[in-house]
């Protein structure tokens, strides 16, 4: 059994983890803040990009994490414990799946039918069978709205649960995604 998770899979954890926090803060920015029609489809143009590259990503670290051993959780977590970072785990996968897919399914049925623009690389497509659908639109706009309230506090629980280990029960869980092999537990 691995000590840590696999060095692809941790530099997408990190990688991920940035390109989230830069989604949400664009995200709220983007649709909160006043500012030119042009700078506004600037930043829609880089949230979108963003966030076709995070789609791509959390694609390959599903793929990592489907073909590499994971870490057991130590055992002096309890089954409790174990249950709840399992469930959690698959929550925040959800979550990472469902978010740029409903922002995709968004832009896709806009009434505007902008194209996305990957970074100036390469256009991409609009999911077929969706063109200026308000209603799917609409759908899709609450969707991805309650899944990022949803992903954020899936991220303050992850966050929060590490530091409870660390903290209280003197476990040391950091380790395990980051890039050294040896754990070192306090007795």
């Amino acid at each position: 059994m691995a000590a840590r998770y696999h060095s692809v899979s941790i530099a997408l954890h990190w990688l991920i983890a940035l390109a989230l926090l830069f989604m949400f803060a664009s995200g709220l920015f983007m649709v909160n803040v006043d500012m030119s029609k042009a700078d506004q489809y600037k930043l829609f143009q880089i949230h979108k990009s963003a966030g076709v590259l995070v789609l791509l990503s959390i694609a390959l670290r599903l793929i990592v994490r489907w073909i590499t051993s994971q870490p057991r959780l130590p055992d002096a977590m309890t089954h409790q414990e174990k249950r709840l970072a399992k469930w959690g785990h698959w929550a925040l996968y959800a979550a990472m799946i469902v978010m740029p897919l409903s922002g995709w399914l968004m832009v896709s049925a806009s009434p505007f039918g902008l194209p996305t623009i990957v970074f100036d690389w390469f256009e991409w497509p609009h999911i077929p069978g969706v063109e200026r659908n308000k209603t799917i639109e609409s759908i899709a706009r609450e969707i991805h709205w309650y899944t990022g309230l949803t992903f954020l506090s899936l991220m303050i629980l992850h966050i929060a649960a590490v530091i409870k280990h660390r903290v209280k029960d003197n476990l040391n869980l950091l380790p395990r995604m980051w890039w050294r092999t040896h754990i070192k537990e306090k007795p």
